[in-house]
């Protein structure tokens, strides 16, 4: 596509280089540093002027360091007056931070996503985000890829040996849709969060036989992997015999691996939206190239 460049932010894990790859793109790095007074930079080497830049970063952390070189990058590619900006953000950073939990809070993605279209993005691609109701908030068009058949794919084992499992209610929607795929059930648990320490308890579980079943958790994100941990511990507790996690963003913060695996989970899968080198990541790339030829 002559019309269209890719421009790799420093967040973007080589999904640019492989979008590029895949709708036969020039593919541009940018150039950046920090400044010695702790502030970001950044440079498009090469002109843009009546392009299609799609921009390549994801959020995951430091996340206000990658989203200000986001908006860098956005305001670097109209200052060479590319004709349109389309942003590809594999991992969407605050969209846990989704509502006024108590009183004072911002809501902090509905403003991220107000500043990104309010500075020039057209479009904007991103991978399961923790409630997909909450890019209405993006005034422009908006493309949700949801990777679980890639995790079906990676999970080639006989239906009948296998259980689904949502660590909480907020996973139903994903087990439902995964068991589906693998043609064979599911199940939930239900947690209950404590807002003061953090603290997960389970609250209540849907009756299951998990007796020399495999066990499938599936989510959106892993961060601490508490959650993940007790759905494991209950499932093995219950007969299960093997037991995978698999999420689409592991930002598996501290000893979050270790935890799971002390659980009893003997795999971790989740997308190259976050670099990860304890767990099988699946290249999501293909995926976003597909969806930037169609919303192009």
């Amino acid at each position: 596509m002559d019309n269209v460049v890719v421009i790799a932010g420093t967040a973007s894990n080589g999904i640019a280089k492989n979008v590029a790859r895949l709708i036969k793109s020039e593919l541009i790095h940018i150039q950046s540093k920090i400044l010695p007074d702790g502030e970001s930079y950044v440079r498009i080497p090469e002109e843009v002027a009546n392009k299609i830049v799609v921009i390549v970063q994801s959020l995951y952390p430091p996340q206000d360091k990658h989203i200000m070189e986001l908006l860098l990058m956005m305001d670097a590619a109209k200052g060479y007056g590319a004709y349109k900006i389309v942003l590809v953000v594999p991992y969407l950073a605050y969209a846990r931070q989704d509502m006024r939990f108590l009183p004072g809070e911002p809501v902090s993605i509905e403003l991220l996503l107000r500043v990104l279209h309010r500075e020039g993005a057209e479009m904007i691609i991103t991978v399961d985000p923790h409630k997909p109701d909450s890019l209405v908030a993006f005034a422009g068009k908006y493309v949700i890829i949801k990777p679980t058949k890639l995790f079906a794919d990676a999970i080639k084992e006989n239906p009948n040996d296998i259980v689904v499992l949502a660590p909480d209610g907020k996973a139903i929607a994903a087990a439902q849709e995964l068991s589906s795929i693998l043609k064979t059930q599911y199940t939930f648990v239900e947690k209950e969060r404590d807002r003061a320490t953090g603290e997960i308890m389970l609250k209540s579980v849907r009756p299951f036989d998990f007796k020399n079943k495999k066990v499938i958790i599936i989510d959106d994100i892993i961060s601490t992997g508490k959650t993940m941990a007790q759905a494991a511990k209950f499932a093995k507790e219950n007969g299960a015999g093997d037991v995978i996690a698999a999420a689409t963003h592991l930002i598996t913060s501290g000893e979050c691996c270790e935890l799971m695996k002390a659980s009893g989970i003997s795999r971790i899968i989740g997308t190259n939206t976050i670099p990860n080198d304890k767990a099988e990541l699946i290249d999501i790339s293909g995926m976003i190239a597909e969806s930037i030829l169609k919303g192009l």
